[in-house]
């Protein structure tokens, strides 16, 4: 029988609810990330206090340390791992290998590589991309098998933290190393912190310190060991993919009510003490290790606590209100980028130039902003083309042709 040629998902095709969750876990990664836009991850004590409204800043720490920081992201690889199951449903219903498959991760990684080299060091997309090919090895394990792996793997860090913080072995200090000479070499003062420098320098000059702030990535990414956190995840998401989504809401009540009771009830107080731990003394290596630790436990669990109280939601008759955010979802790599280019403009010397200026609660209102700007325009858009602008590259790409843009039209009104 000859294989059918693969095309882009058909909007009917769509589980709405992945996309509605994508686009809150978006929220989640955009509230993350804006702690060093606005400054205060790169500020001095001196620089915090200076800064507007900064007498909330431990309170608003505190929160989001404690409910955001690595939880979306976590959902995000969750979403990710099911997307791969489907891909993998698809691919054998048509007769086809895992070509095109790569080739898709392919172009991902250059997406994000463009992000890493041009506009921001705390790209995730070229991670994404390694290790979905990565995820490739257990297409054909068993349910259990993934399991197994997805625990091992959110464990391991934390031996991987006490070689760093008891045995003295820290591979990403180098990587910093090589991080700071560039700084350095570009000017800018590491006693006072770099958020002068990105108020003032335009866009241009900036691109020669990314090289040097990849550098910082890669360190980050080595001292975290977050390949081994994101594909724990992916090998969640593909179980569920597996054993879920197929058995429907319906079904999976049982095992959603159990996940979000035991996620949530254990999950937040982990995580809340993972944020205490953090705030009370990081520059001590107990506390850093316990502040690891604790991240490696709390967060997956309190990443699957969030994925099953929303389902959960969506099966009570509650998706009117939980799907909201689903236009920004359909369009998670459009508007992933656009977060990057929007608070560049708010906060960079080539926008408005505010890195520094305000305290850390004022990162609620911004993501509350910027999120809801992105789901209007989302739904807009969606209204008179198939693909967010970047998704339809994307897939072009990865079907080796220009996919059809536009919705056909029908009365004056667009229609799938």
């Amino acid at each position: 029988m000859n294989a059918k040629p693969m095309a882009p998902t058909e909007t009917s095709e769509r589980h709405h609810i992945l996309d509605a969750l994508r686009g809150w876990a978006l929220a989640g990664v955009l509230m993350a990330n804006m702690v060093m836009f606005i400054g205060f991850g790169l500020s001095t004590p001196e620089q915090r206090s200076a800064a507007l409204g900064s007498g909330l800043d431990d309170i608003s720490e505190l929160l989001i340390e404690w409910l955001v920081v690595g939880k979306f992201y976590s959902l995000f690889s969750l979403l990710f791992g099911i997307g791969f199951a489907l891909q993998l449903q698809r691919l054998q219903q048509r007769g086809e290998g895992a070509g095109r498959y790569l080739r898709r991760l392919g172009v991902l990684l250059l997406f994000g590589l463009a992000h890493l080299y041009l506009m921001w060091l705390g790209d995730i997309l070229a991670l994404y991309a390694v290790m979905g090919a990565v995820l490739l090895l257990f297409r054909g394990a068993a349910d259990r098998t993934l399991l197994r792996w997805a625990i091992s793997l959110w464990l391991l860090p934390i031996g991987w933290s006490a070689l760093i913080h008891f045995g003295g072995i820290n591979l990403a200090q180098p990587l910093y190393g090589l991080g700071v000479q560039g700084l350095v070499a570009a000017g800018i003062d590491l006693n006072v912190g770099p958020n002068a420098y990105y108020r003032t320098t335009g866009f241009v000059a900036r691109l020669a310190t990314h090289p040097s702030e990849v550098w910082f990535r890669l360190g980050d990414l080595t001292y975290q060991l977050r390949p081994a956190k994101v594909l724990g995840m992916f090998l969640t998401g593909l179980w569920v993919g597996r054993r879920l989504l197929p058995a429907g809401l319906d079904a999976a009540g049982p095992l959603l009510r159990r996940v979000a009771r035991w996620g949530i009830g254990l999950g937040l107080p982990l995580s809340l003490a993972k944020a205490l731990a953090g705030m009370l003394g990081q520059d001590r290596p107990v506390w850093a290790f316990a502040e690891e630790a604790l991240y490696c436990l709390g967060t997956p669990l309190l990443a699957l606590g969030y994925a099953a109280a929303f389902a959960l939601l969506w099966r009570a008759g509650r998706s009117r209100w939980a799907g909201w955010s689903a236009p920004a979802g359909r369009m998670a790599l459009t508007n992933y980028l656009a977060q990057t280019v929007l608070q560049s403009l708010i906060f960079y010397g080539w926008g408005l130039g505010l890195v520094g200026r305000f305290g850390l609660v004022f990162v609620f209102p911004f993501t509350a902003a910027i999120f809801a700007l992105q789901v209007a325009f989302s739904a807009w858009w969606l209204c008179r083309f198939r693909f967010g602008p970047c998704e339809w590259l994307w897939r072009s790409a990865t079907y080796g042709r220009a996919q059809p843009m536009r919705l056909a039209r029908r009365g004056g009104v667009a229609a799938a």
